[in-house]
């Protein structure tokens, strides 16, 4: 399934537009990718935001020693 398309006007800084139309692959095709990424970044992260604070609020907060234990480890 194709969606459908609608023409937007974006600005873009210089030496993104330089990169991207380097790779020889349509601008478009590019933004739309990333933008899609992008977003479905911010759904995962509001998820477990979500999450947490639903945690949060049957257990309390979390222990920030084990926090800070945990950040440690995953450097």
């Amino acid at each position: 399934m194709t969606a459908t398309k609608r023409t937007v006007s974006v600005s873009l800084d210089e030496d993104l537009v330089a990169e991207l139309e380097a790779s020889g692959v349509a601008l478009s095709s590019q933004v739309n990718e990333a933008v899609r990424i992008d977003l479905d970044r911010r759904r995962r992260q509001r998820c477990l935001d979500e999450m947490l604070d639903a945690l949060a609020a049957v257990h309390g907060p979390p222990d920030e020693a084990l926090v800070r234990q945990f950040t440690d480890l995953l450097g």
